[in-house]
């Protein structure tokens, strides 16, 4: 009985990231590349792949390298993909790294302080449940677990900046009994957990809130320090540096730093499924500290939503936290006064160069979101239940609806990340679902002929399905290319490997993802909201509910290939298209 378990009972028993052969990655690394190409570039890949797969050569060593290190590691992976992926990486959080999770835009409670308190209350006893290990471990079918450990990295966890590279400090061990709460740029320390490990009640929360609120409305026009972690991530390890060169800052740096999360108690109200997209994703500028893990966002009318760094946490680790807090709740009792200690502001002493780095800082912030085109459809036609009478899974029915949108805008496919879990094993992070396939070409090739009879369309669909089934189960088990290909160039030098091999420098290898798409299996959340991850490219998150899905699309608008607008149009489209090939054939089977 899964009750019975403590949360991380099952981790000790979970299996070691697999490193596959090298011929099984090679031969899906092409199966992916090949409807990406033309016949001469695919063959050029091809020799390329030959000559990794050569005996003796470069790749076999590599190869070699690779599993000697899987074999003395959990996690071969571990401590690569994080640096890889993340923190290396100097460009701001903002938009680019960043990602947020909305509620519905049109579940507005109506009181800021009291929708605050219980959301904080959810937020604390999910925390304590983690620390007292009281929560039950997630459990696949077969009674086996998933890694449970990124749940702790949600709390007391904040991403430093560096000069040559970042690095993530958790302050775990319930040594952290506070939240900071942030109202109109100022910041305020509250003690929330007393010596006996028991959190503050709701009702004191929603005091402790109401005095923020007032205070901070009543104060003066304060800094936006918080834009500071806009900035790119050596301007910010730079600035962050000069600011703490005062014991001041320095102290309220760390109480920053060492908090539970934040409350965001934002002065902006966020009434469309956009505006509330976009507090997630990055919110009112200064009222954020885009180095934490976890903010808890509530504009003045009690809409919700989450903002987060991404490199600690997948946002599929996020689901646990709002299917517990997410959802609607009775207003708290008044209550007028508490006896917890008032909440703390945190000071800062601000030099010229500190006001000097908010105003480089807000410029950054301003080109990023100004250049974001973010648009929310909540598509109501109709969502998974109609969906399963096609006998498919809903997923692949809307990755082909992603292929079939982006063929008809742009006469190819895009190249595809979709994001599955690897948290099957120890360490587990994510691996990707390559999405385009020569299925699926000759699905969005043939649609729109109408000479093609629809029996043909559904039968080239099915295959398309299948074969993204097939990947997606592939990617989950950890054998997709991705992040073997990743290790082999990352093992180079223990491996003596000076120069690595011409397949690693081919256009279509180092091509950005085109579409960068992640879905969460949610019933509370409304959508997942993140960036694109290439300039021509466009991001993807999407929600599928039973009689609806919630799509959210991302792209920039300095590029002149991509428009959300339209692309999101064209997605819509497409689905009603799929449904209609379906019920050509035959009346879709309650």
């Amino acid at each position: 009985m899964t009750d019975k378990l403590r949360t991380f009972d099952l981790d000790h028993n979970l299996p070691p990231l697999p490193v596959p052969s090298l011929e099984e990655t090679v031969a899906r690394y092409l199966e992916s590349v090949e409807p990406l190409v033309d016949i001469l570039e695919f063959d050029a890949v091809k020799a390329a792949a030959n000559d990794l797969l050569a005996p003796g050569g470069a790749g076999r060593k590599l190869q070699a390298a690779l599993e000697a290190r899987a074999a003395n590691s959990d996690n071969w992976l571990a401590g690569w993909w994080e640096d890889v992926a993340y923190l290396s990486y100097p460009e701001s959080l903002v938009v680019n790294s960043s990602i947020g999770i909305s509620t519905d835009a049109r579940y507005a409670p109506g009181d800021q302080a009291n929708r605050a308190a219980q959301l904080t209350g959810g937020t604390l006893d999910f925390y304590l449940s983690i620390l007292n290990e009281t929560m039950p471990p997630e459990v696949q079918r077969d009674g086996s677990g998933f890694d449970m450990s990124l749940l702790q990295r949600f709390f007391a966890t904040t991403r430093l900046p560096g000069w040559a590279g970042d690095r993530i400090a958790t302050f775990g061990g319930g040594q952290t009994r506070h939240i900071i709460v942030v109202r109109n740029h100022r910041f305020f320390e509250v003690d929330c957990i007393d010596a006996e490990g028991e959190r503050i009640s709701d009702g004191d929360l929603m005091v402790q809130f109401q005095r923020i609120i007032a205070q901070a409305d009543a104060a003066d026009p304060a800094p936006a320090i918080g834009v500071l972690t806009a900035a790119r991530r050596p301007d910010w390890s730079n600035a962050r540096d000069r600011l703490a060169s005062s014991p001041v800052n320095r102290q309220s740096l760390d109480a920053i730093d060492r908090a539970l999360f934040l409350v965001c108690l934002d002065t902006d109200v966020a009434a469309s499924f956009e505006d509330l997209a976009r507090a997630g994703l990055y919110g009112q500028k200064g009222n954020r500290w885009h180095d934490k893990s976890l903010h808890l966002v509530i504009d003045p009318q009690g809409r919700f939503t989450i903002h987060g760094e991404h490199s600690p946490v997948d946002a599929g680790a996020w689901v646990p936290l709002i299917e517990a807090i997410g959802g609607p709740a009775d207003p708290l009792a008044p209550q007028s006064d508490t006896s917890a200690p008032p909440p703390r502001e945190l000071t800062w002493e601000v030099s010229p160069e500190t006001t000097a780095d908010i105003a480089d800082a807000s410029v950054v912030f301003d080109n990023l979101t100004r250049d974001l085109d973010l648009r929310i459809a909540h598509f109501d036609a109709f969502g998974k239940d109609l969906i399963k009478t096609f006998k498919t899974g809903p997923d692949p029915f809307l990755q082909m609806s992603f292929m079939l949108a982006y063929y008809r805008l742009y006469g190819r496919l895009p190249k595809t990340y979709e994001a599955a879990s690897t948290r099957m094993y120890k360490g587990g992070r994510t691996e990707t679902i390559r999405t385009a396939s020569n299925q699926a070409l000759a699905f969005v090739s043939q649609m729109d002929d109408v000479t093609v009879p629809a029996a043909t369309k559904v039968d080239l669909l099915r295959a398309a399905f299948a074969e993204h089934s097939k990947r997606g189960k592939e990617a989950s088990a950890g054998y997709g290319s991705d992040r073997h290909l990743l290790g082999l160039q990352l093992i180079a030098k223990d491996a003596g490997v000076n120069e690595l091999p011409a397949f690693f420098s081919q256009e279509i290898f180092k091509r950005g993802w085109e579409l960068s798409t992640a879905q969460l299996p949610m019933r509370v959340g409304f959508v997942n909201h993140f960036g694109p991850v290439c300039a021509n490219g466009y991001g993807i998150g999407y929600i599928i509910k039973n009689d609806h899905v919630n799509l959210n699309v991302t792209s920039l608008r300095s590029h002149p290939d991509t428009d959300s607008s339209k692309y999101l149009g064209e997605i819509s489209r497409a689905m009603h298209d799929l449904r209609s090939v379906f019920e050509l054939v035959a009346e879709p089977v309650a």
